[in-house]
C-alpha cells in the first residue's frame, strides 16, 4: 500500500507558513527588546522624578533644612540609615539646619480615599508631639472636591499644630465642629477624602511616634 502524497499546492503553503512563523518570531523578539529598553528608560525617569518630589517635599515641610538623614525602621523598631532614597520599607526623613540643629522629621503616609490611594507626607515635631505640616504627594480624588485636601488653606491649617501625642486618636470631624487639637476639620463636600487623611495620619503616627521617641537621642545627632 503506497503512502499518500500531499497535493503539489500544499508544499508552497507549508513553506509560506514557516516563513510567516519566522517573521513573527523576529518581530516578537524586536518588540520585546524595544519594550524592555523603554521600560528601563522610563523607570529611571520615574525614579528621578520621585526623588525630586520627595526631597522637595521634605524641604517644604521642614523650612531651613539643609541636610537630611533617611532612617529605615526595622520590624524590631531599630533604625538603620538608608543610603538610597529609593530603598523601600518603613522609613522617615530627619532634617537639620546648616548648624546641624535637628528640626524635625518627615514621615510618609498613605490611605484609601474616595477614588484611589492617597499618598502624602507630614512633618512631625517629637518635642511638641505635634504634626506641623501636611503635603499630598499623589492622589486621584475628585477635582474641585476631594482634591482640595492638597490645596484648601483652611484644611491645611489643621496641620500647623495637630496633636499627635497619642493621648487621643487623630480624628476627622464634620466641617465647622472642630473643638480639640487632635481633630481635623473636614472639607464640606469632601468628607470621605478628609476622613481618609485622618485615618492615614492616625495609623502612621501611632506606629512611628513611639519609634521616634525611643530613638530620639540618636536622631537628634543624625547618626
Amino acid at each position: 500500500m503506497s503512502t499518500p502524497v500531499p497535493p503539489a499546492h500544499a508544499q508552497p503553503s507549508m513553506a509560506n507558513a514557516i516563513r510567516m512563523i519566522r517573521v513573527l518570531g523576529v518581530v516578537s523578539l524586536l518588540c520585546g527588546v524595544f519594550i524592555a529598553g523603554a521600560h528601563v528608560t522610563t523607570l529611571e525617569r520615574i525614579r528621578h522624578n520621585h526623588e525630586v518630589i520627595l526631597r522637595s517635599s521634605v524641604a517644604e515641610l521642614l523650612p531651613g533644612a539643609t541636610r537630611e538623614v533617611i532612617y529605615g525602621v526595622e520590624p524590631s523598631g531599630e533604625l538603620t540609615i538608608l543610603s538610597d532614597i529609593e530603598e523601600g520599607g518603613s522609613r522617615f526623613f530627619a532634617g537639620y539646619d546648616a548648624s546641624g540643629k535637628f528640626l524635625g522629621v518627615v514621615v510618609e503616609a498613605s490611605g484609601r480615599g474616595y477614588a484611589d490611594v492617597i499618598s502624602a507626607m507630614y512633618s512631625y515635631s517629637p518635642e511638641k508631639r505635634e504634626i506641623t505640616g501636611f503635603k499630598v504627594v499623589d492622589m486621584k480624588e475628585t477635582p474641585g472636591l476631594g482634591s482640595r485636601i492638597g490645596t484648601d488653606p483652611d484644611f491645611l491649617a489643621n496641620f500647623k499644630a495637630l496633636d499627635a501625642s497619642l493621648g487621643h486618636p487623630i480624628t476627622t470631624v464634620k466641617h465647622g465642629t472642630k473643638k480639640n487639637p487632635w481633630e481635623i476639620d473636614a472639607i464640606s463636600g469632601a468628607t470621605i477624602s478628609s476622613r481618609a487623611v485622618g485615618r492615614m495620619l492616625e495609623a502612621s503616627a501611632s506606629k512611628m511616634a513611639p519609634v521616634i521617641a525611643r530613638n530620639l537621642n540618636r536622631i537628634e545627632q543624625g547618626n
